[in-house]
This record gives structure tokens, C-alpha cells and sequence, in this order.
């Protein structure tokens, strides 16, 4: 069974061929998938050879074996076929960049990508603007303590702008307003807060559009 962040991300996978998870660890993502009929084919992709075992092992305990690949691989490096969908989850900002502009081209070929980054959200939407990745969608889950954010991006010929909210909070995200949006907005305004203080500082341009937005989900 898929817990909270796996299953939000699975959400935003729309029925297709060929999925490929990176860093995809026991596998659990695109089994399920496979289960659901969302996918038919699955490229299970793991640098490490232990959590590939792992994955394999589930993968034969579900009889899903006939319908996987299985690939140890730093990224897509080592998967040479056309895929159309990719997950690139539960890893930090660097790493997914990483993985992306060393195979960029091939991904500007997939018509789904979901990324999930564990740190520095501002940074990888800066890098998937510079690189004409367009945020088609986002997802925000609350999993006990911690914050996740799902994004899904697509490759465009054109230029993409985003402004600081866009980079900050999210160009998707910043037009919710509910309960958990709130919640989301008052845990960025405590890390600003934090970081403010160690540099005794009273205030910044984030902190002022996080409490821009406060005010408004408080008002709406």
C-alpha cells in the first residue's frame, strides 16, 4: 500500500505506456500503477543495487515481473528506449537537477514528468524555468510533520517566466486557499523567520509575499 506522498504522485499520472521511476527504491510506485492498468510497462531505475533487489523481489511477489525492467542506473544513462512518463521523487534539488540536464534532451521527449524534491523547491523551479520546463501542475501533501511538494512539468518550446511568488511558493500552489495552504504558507514563514534571524535581519521580499498570501487565504 502506498502511503500519502506516493499516492499524490501517482495522482498525477495520467494512463500511458511506459513509466520509468528513478531512484524508485522498493518499487512500490510503479507496481502500483501497474495494478491500476495506469501504466502498462514499467522501467524500475535505481543507482543502488540493493533497493533494484528489493524492488525485483516485489515485483515477483505481485507477478508483475513479465511487465518491469529493471535498471541500475544514475538516472536515465543506462535506459536507451523511449518512455512516456518519468518520476524523479524523494531525493534533493541538486540530484534531480542533476539527473535531468545530464540527459536533457531525451527529457524534453517525455510527455509526463513528476519530480519530487526534498529541498530547495525554489531552486529546482528556477532551473526547470531556465531550462523551458513549464509547471503544469502541483501537488501539496501533508504526511505527519512534513511538507511534500509534487510537481509536474513539461518540456516547451517557449520561454517561461515566473516571478518570485511563482519561484517562492509556487505558480500552481499560490492559488489555493484552504486549511492545508495555510498551513504550508505558515511553515515557509517560519523557515524565512528563522533565516532572518540568524542574519538579524527584520524583514525580506519572501517574507513579505508569504504574509501577502497569509493575508489573503485569511480574508478569503
Amino acid at each position: 500500500m502506498l502511503n500519502l506522498r506516493l499516492r499524490n504522485i501517482a495522482k498525477l499520472i495520467e494512463p500511458c505506456e511506459v513509466l520509468i521511476d528513478i531512484g524508485s527504491d522498493h518499487g512500490f510506485l510503479p507496481l502500483s500503477l501497474l495494478k491500476t492498468q495506469i501504466i502498462q510497462k514499467a522501467v524500475i531505475c535505481d543507482i543502488n543495487a540493493l533497493p533494484l533487489q528489493s524492488a525485483i523481489k516485489n515485483a515477483h511477489q505481485t507477478h508483475l515481473e513479465d511487465r518491469c525492467t529493471f535498471v541500475q542506473s544514475n538516472g536515465i544513462q543506462n535506459y536507451k528506449h523511449p518512455v512516456d512518463a518519468a518520476v524523479i521523487a524523494g531525493m534533493g534539488y541538486e540530484t534531480i537537477a542533476q539527473i535531468i540536464e545530464q540527459d536533457i534532451e531525451r527529457f524534453r521527449l517525455i510527455d509526463q514528468i513528476v519530480l519530487q524534491s526534498n529541498t530547495h523547491l525554489d531552486k529546482l523551479r528556477a532551473f526547470l524555468m531556465e531550462n523551458k520546463f513549464e509547471i503544469v501542475n502541483e501537488e501539496l501533501v501533508k504526511d505527519r510533520k512534513h511538507f511534500y511538494v509534487i510537481i509536474k512539468v513539461k518540456s516547451k518550446k517557449n520561454v517561461i517566466v515566473y516571478g518570485d511568488s511563482d519561484l517562492w511558493i509556487g505558480p500552481v500552489l499560490k492559488a489555493r486557499k484552504d486549511d492545508l495552504m495555510f498551513q504550508y504558507l505558515m511553515h515557509l514563514y517560519r523557515i524565512e523567520a528563522n533565516v532572518l534571524k540568524g542574519q538579524k535581519k527584520e524583514s525580506s521580499m519572501k517574507i513579505q509575499v508569504i504574509q501577502a498570501y497569509l493575508d489573503i487565504i485569511q480574508t478569503s
